[in-house]
């Protein structure tokens, strides 16, 4: 009865306050929706940089002598090696139609090694260590397959290169390498020679490691040598916008997205191949796994006989990732010293030949300065701005803008729409450019929207066009990892207003949805000068069956008295927000906004 009178004498307090929620719901709304295309009703979910949770590493050096490296001398390569790479990347240029390529590059050729070399131990503090040098006559850069079956768990591994001696990689430990039964592939190196440094810190019985192969690149991405009986690979075209030359440099949202991208570097039916990935971003908020998309052609798997999921696998056991790998400045030309290689492959999850998707997690985090890239699961229109970030032929990163011109078939076991067509106003893409993302400025944020399969964009075809996959159409099928693991049950559905009745005034507004499970939250308060305002919670995830917490978000855009400019909506981040429902009448709201945090005890608006 308290509550009935209650509401009874506040009748016109509660009137005016249900208006101002409508009211200020559909300023939220217009705000946050106008954004990111929630209305269609698919997940959208913002990037954030990843979080490093522990100083990596620094790689060194156990012995003091270089000379005492065991050595292996290849034969130079022959032209008959040579044509292989440029009869392997014609094949691709002609995969669809006269004048519209697949856009993967092939930069180098495995090398088989006909004799083991045994490894001198040499006893150092802390244990014993070992070198071994392989030598491939005039390679740009290099890579080695190591047999580890039977080594030794507790064995680290270093790794250079003869033309940068002094840039070391590692330390690789064996036991943490996940597959060992077939030969592991070492980061790339610069040079013609690669070494590696064993070292074991026990005595313990075990095999010793073995090179099995290498891998002869023709271009070195480092260090932008390139051999000269190859020079259509290594150098992208000159109308290519580095990163730090665009204006949209100016731009935090685009700075974010550009270190969400890697250049790829793997091994596939004996060459050495090059694409462009995308580091994503996923609904948990409390983790950040390194789901990485990309495209299927990438590993060689556009057409029948297709690749099982094994073979998949182990092509994605050679992945090694190049990150913020670009220009150090506008017109330097010269590499960003900050650079960080990520060896250590990665799991394959999903593939789809028909939309060209590739989806797989990397098997280790992903470097300081790296970000997790967000993405939008609604459908794009058509006339969108849109930008693509790439490594084409293998250079540094470049940017390239243009809208969507329409949808369309990549060929005929393609499906009607199943591909974004778009023209480039500024930029283009090449060889090396596959996989690489599109994205929308939405809001604050550059979303992921597709995958680059390929066209006939190019410097010296600035009309032609280029297709993307459609993530949208992709998005159900890799949703499982991507979306918060349905392993939880809500204890009820919680869509309502939520409120405290002696603080007329504020509230939360729930939105359930019983499919997903996500709760889009808006959080309708008042500030520090004392005038109203309100955060959102788009998505989130329930840790229990009665606990959901999400991040904050404000949302600022035009005024409504002029015309609507999405560029100017705009979507920050500034903290956390859980509930804990005690029953379906009953909760905590726990909060933490901008460094300041509370807890409130709400709850459910009786209309």
């Amino acid at each position: 009865m308290g509550l009935a009178r209650s509401l009874k004498r506040d009748t016109g307090k509660i009137a005016n306050m249900t208006t101002r929620f409508v009211r200020l719901a559909a300023l939220a709304a217009a705000a946050l929706l106008a954004g990111t295309c929630l209305a269609q009703g698919l997940p959208v979910v913002f990037g954030e940089p990843a979080r490093t949770e522990k100083q990596a590493e620094a790689p060194r050096l156990r012995m003091a002598t270089p000379a005492a490296a065991q050595r292996v001398q290849l034969a130079p390569v022959t032209d008959q090696d040579v044509e292989t790479v440029r009869a392997e990347n014609r094949r691709a240029r002609i995969a669809r139609d006269t004048g519209v390529n697949l856009k993967r590059v092939v930069v180098g050729i495995n090398r088989g090694l006909e004799v083991a070399k045994a490894l001198g131990w040499t006893q150092v503090a802390g244990g014993r260590a070992a070198r071994l040098a392989v030598t491939s006559p005039d390679a740009a850069a290099m890579r080695a397959s190591i047999d580890l079956l039977g080594v030794p768990t507790d064995t680290e591994m270093v790794f250079f290169g003869s033309r940068s001696p002094d840039r070391l990689f590692g330390p690789y430990r064996v036991g943490e390498i996940a597959d060992r039964s077939v030969p592991w592939w070492s980061p790339m190196t610069e040079g013609e020679t690669l070494t590696v440094e064993f070292f074991a810190p026990g005595q313990g019985a075990g095999s010793d490691p073995r090179i099995a192969g290498v891998g002869h690149f023709f271009t070195s991405p480092a260090e932008r040598g390139i051999d000269k009986r190859l020079q259509d690979i290594g150098d992208a075209g000159s109308c290519n916008v580095d990163i730090p030359c665009s204006s949209l440099t100016a731009s935090s949202a685009f700075r974010n997205v550009a270190e969400s991208v890697a250049q790829m570097v793997f091994v596939d039916s004996g060459f050495a191949v090059l694409c462009t990935g995308t580091l994503l971003n996923d609904m948990d908020a409390s983790t950040q796994k390194p789901w990485f998309f990309s495209a299927n052609h990438c590993f060689d798997n556009a057409s029948a006989p297709f690749k099982t999921a094994a073979q998949m696998q182990a092509v994605a056991n050679t992945l090694t990732t190049l990150w913020l790998f670009e220009a150090s400045a506008c017109g330097s030309g010269t590499l960003n010293p900050g650079w960080q290689q990520l060896g250590g492959g990665a799991t394959y999850l999903y593939s789809n030949a028909q939309s060209d998707a590739l989806f797989l997690r990397l098997n280790a985090q992903p470097p300081n300065g790296a970000f997790f890239a967000g993405w939008d699961a609604n459908a794009v229109s058509v006339g969108s701005a849109t930008v693509g970030i790439h490594h084409p032929q293998g250079d540094l990163k470049k940017v390239s803008e243009g809208s969507i011109v329409g949808f369309a078939r990549w060929d005929s076991t393609s499906t009607a729409n199943q591909y974004i067509e778009i023209r480039w106003s500024s930029g283009t893409t090449e060889g090396g450019s596959s996989g690489s993302g599109l994205f929308t400025l939405t809001g604050s944020q550059y979303l992921l929207r597709g995958g680059l399969r390929g066209g006939s964009a190019l410097c010296t075809n600035p009309t032609g066009t280029d297709f993307f996959s459609r993530f949208d159409q992709i998005y159900p099928a890799i949703s499982q990892y991507l979306s918060v693991t349905p392993s939880v049950t809500p204890f009820a559905n919680v869509t309502s207003l939520w409120w405290i009745p002696s603080e007329s005034g504020w509230g939360l507004n729930l939105i359930h949805r019983s499919g997903s499970n996500i709760v889009f939250g808006t959080w309708y308060t008042y500030g520090a000068d004392g005038k109203r305002t309100w955060f959102v919670m788009p998505s989130g995830s329930w840790s229990s069956p009665n606990t959901y917490s999400g991040t904050l978000y404000t949302t600022s855009g035009p005024a409504f008295t002029g015309p609507f400019d999405p560029a100017l909506v705009t979507i920050t981040p500034v903290g956390t927000g859980t509930l804990t429902f005690s029953d379906a009448n009953n909760a905590t709201w726990t909060y933490s906004v901008n460094g300041l945090s509370g807890t409130k005890s709400i709850r459910r608006f009786e209309f």
